[in-house]
């Protein structure tokens, strides 16, 4: 319980804080910015794939130079996609963690005055995972991601 009432204590400054950096750090406009200009970028290397390979069918090219500029053209298509798929993640991480943080938020705001006794409803709304460094040495971290040595 001690834990829990050290946020308590501080949860007003906790409430504000999240309020002024939830944005920065769970905002994603920009990485749905980036993600929507990969998409696009994508479909256009795919495009100019598709159009590499039929002219190779209705016109008789060099092979060797077909040969690269087909495997430039797939080189460039891996790499905006593997970015792409690596921004879709990082999207949907910082949304995930974003609804966390809110859930932890929430909870902690309908709390008034110190915990007195056990209540699990609002332990598991509020700790994300416990660490046990020793005998002695207990650690919960939130899911606001404040860590609390017990």
């Amino acid at each position: 319980m001690s834990a829990v009432n050290k946020l308590l204590a501080d949860k007003d400054e906790i409430i504000a804080n999240f309020a002024l950096l939830k944005d920065d750090l769970f905002g994603t406009a920009d990485l749905e910015a980036e993600r929507a200009e990969l998409h696009g970028e994508v479909a256009v290397i795919a495009e100019l794939i598709q159009k590499c390979i039929e002219e190779n069918a209705r016109v008789a090219l060099d092979q060797s130079e077909y040969q690269e500029r087909y495997e430039a053209l797939v080189a460039r298509y891996d790499t905006a996609k593997a970015r792409f798929e690596d921004v879709s993640e990082l999207v949907s991480g910082k949304k995930a963690r974003g609804k966390l943080a809110e859930a932890f938020i929430a909870e902690l705001g309908k709390r008034d005055g110190l915990v007195t006794e056990f209540d699990e409803r609002l332990w598991f709304g509020l700790v994300d995972f416990a660490t046990v460094y020793g005998e002695n040495d207990v650690r919960f971290t939130f899911k606001d991601g404040t860590e609390v040595r017990a």
